[in-house]
């Protein structure tokens, strides 16, 4: 199915594109008139004076007596030479009217008939002879190719065997001519409808429908798209007691619990791969491709579902976990940006300080506002970094996003403040769409506030284990695997850390000083990884991806002795866990947590 999946956007990207070829051409066959397209601006149609009955009585009958089964004799003058055309069996043949020999079109007959059929400003500019020619489909033989010195690139062919004009052509010609290829799929220029590039077309337009619809039906009896729009209610069971939720059928159980402020995890913001909104339903209730791949296989037995994988109409009653969790306002105290897509920002709560540990995370709640990007706002040493990302305003509904904290309560002042580290994304259109909380957030002003339900999470120190922190970290997984290192550090005996964190190139380094000056200490071995090291940033470290970087450490060293505890992009998250397993280390050694971006 992930293959179909594949092959179906694939092909919807190419007939895309020959639908914008199509709209294309056809407003070039909409705006230009006909006659230009043909070629024949500076076209005239020159009368060719036909032979009189004397000019015919002169010849001589014996010119055309091999020829067999004649149906036609014609005589005409051509820039004052008489020319016979005879039409037979075998095809037409042409002679010389003075003498009966084959006639033959010199290059300075050539021009001269070229220029009683052109009515431009431009004068001959140089005469080819030729046998063949694209501009001429379908023609081979013996003629000139008369090029003239005007504005339109006029040229004009002159048939050497029967003297001919066979036509005339120009750039706007050329144009058109590709025009055509374009909309007719033609890029052969063969004039045929019936070739082999709109047939595979066709069939792969069928293609296109079939998979569509069996991609459609398959969505729809696992139940990952919901067309019903109907109201449903929803029973939930917490902590003993039951409550009624009421949504909309299409609705998934997750936005439910969270539109009724129904405390709940949630990394990913519902894109199915954090794994954290697990709630325990009926063993027979559906199991999604998603579920499959992140719960084990005595969960799904056991009834545990992902909340954002089921609408309401296929988990109706559902048990959820109590939280402690609580709603606080958070003010905004202070921001700076720490790379140029980066941004830490500094709340202080507005009631009682927020109790949390390291690796935990705050859920935002992102009110519906129009938002302003201001390009006044980003450091003049990022703005290179910034000249393709969009400005101005942004207009976006209510959404939730997660963020960890990137700090230990321990570590902060006396104002107990949160610390967060926001990567900044170019939002899209649609409310579960990536970069709409992104973008408020880095847009708040210093002394904005703002809502924000938590602490949630439980990537967590393992704090009985003996074993040594490895910790792995990519971009924004920065943040929690921050607060864990500085949470260590504040234990009285603390365990030795290895932190390789990646990122695309220096400038995208992450509280690198900081973590420099830890490692002097000698409690903490920080290796910053590149993959896109630049040779002006005379980088003399780790380059390639963190993952293989790390492997080639593990290699060298005794693995058995960490806890592994991981964070970053998808990908980075997906190939770690790969590499971990393939090396033997146990699942419940590995710690991670997914942000889903």
């Amino acid at each position: 199915m992930k293959f179909l999946q594949w092959l179906h956007r694939w092909t919807s990207l190419i007939i895309l594109v020959q639908l914008l070829l199509w709209t294309i051409s056809g407003l070039y066959f909409a705006l230009v008139d006909h006659h230009g397209m043909k070629g024949h601006q500076y076209h005239q149609h020159a009368e060719l004076e036909p032979l009189s009955v004397e000019a015919f009585a002169q010849m001589d009958a014996r010119w055309w007596k091999d020829f067999t089964a004649i149906t036609s004799l014609r005589g005409r003058k051509i820039e004052g030479i008489p020319q016979l055309v005879i039409e037979h069996a075998e095809g037409t043949s042409y002679l010389d009217g003075r003498t009966g020999a084959p006639w033959q079109t010199h290059q300075n007959l050539a021009v001269a008939i070229a220029n009683s059929t052109y009515s431009g400003p431009g004068a001959p500019l140089q005469v080819t002879p030729v046998t063949a020619t694209r501009d001429l489909h379908g023609w081979q033989g013996n003629g000139f190719r008369i090029d003239y010195n005007d504005d339109l690139n006029t040229r004009v062919y002159v048939d050497r065997d029967s003297g001919t004009v066979l036509d005339h052509r120009n750039t706007p010609w050329v144009v058109a001519d590709w025009m055509f290829r374009l909309h007719f799929m033609d890029y052969t220029g063969g004039r045929s409808f019936n070739h082999v590039v709109i047939v595979s077309a066709g069939i792969l337009t069928l293609w296109f429908a079939l998979s569509g619809f069996i991609l459609l039906a398959k969505l729809l009896s696992t139940g990952e798209m919901r067309i019903n729009l109907r109201k449903a209610s929803l029973q939930v069971h917490r902590a003993g007691q039951q409550h009624t939720l009421v949504g909309r059928q299409q609705q998934t159980v997750l936005q439910v619990l969270q539109q009724h402020r129904m405390p709940i995890e949630s990394g990913c913001g519902g894109g199915g791969t954090c794994a954290l909104c697990k709630v325990k339903a009926s063993s027979s209730a559906p199991i999604t491709a998603a579920e499959r791949d992140l719960l084990s296989a005595s969960e799904l037995q056991e009834g545990y579902r992902l909340a954002c994988q089921h609408g309401l109409d296929k988990l109706s009653t559902v048990e959820i976990k109590a939280l402690d969790v609580q709603r606080h306002e958070l003010k905004l105290v202070g921001t700076r940006w720490l790379t140029p897509m980066l941004k830490e920002l500094r709340f202080v709560s507005g009631q009682k300080p927020v109790a949390y540990q390291a690796g935990q995370y705050m859920q935002f709640l992102i009110p519906a506002a129009t938002t302003k990007r201001r390009a006044e706002d980003i450091p003049e040493a990022f703005k290179s970094a910034w000249k393709y990302m969009p400005t101005g305003e942004m207009q976006h509904s209510a959404v939730r996003r997660s963020y960890s904290m990137a700090s230990c309560e321990a570590c902060v002042d006396g104002q107990h403040e949160l610390i967060f580290t926001v990567r900044y994304q170019p939002p899209a259109t649609g409310d579960c769409e990536p970069g709409i909380g992104a973008t408020y957030l880095c847009s708040m002003q210093v002394g904005q506030s703002i809502e924000a339900e938590g602490p949630y999470g439980e990537f967590l120190r393992q704090v009985e284990s003996p074993r040594e922190l490895f910790l792995i970290g990519g971009g924004a997984g920065m943040a929690p695997l921050r607060a864990i290192l500085q949470e260590e550090l504040q234990d009285a005996g603390p365990r030795h850390v290895v932190y390789f964190y990646g990122a695309r190139n220096r400038q995208e380094l992450v509280y690198h000083e900081e973590l420099l000056s830890l490692q002097r200490y000698g409690q903490v071995h920080y290796v910053p990884v590149l993959s896109e090291a630049q040779t002006q940033c005379q980088w003399d470290g780790a380059q390639g991806f963190v993952h293989e970087a790390a492997l080639a450490y593990l290699a060298e060293h005794d693995w058995q002795r960490f806890d592994f505890y991981l964070c970053g992009p998808p990908r980075m998250l997906k190939a770690t866990r790969e590499m971990l397993a393939q090396l033997g280390v146990a699942k419940e050694r590995i710690r991670f947590d997914d942000f889903g971006i």
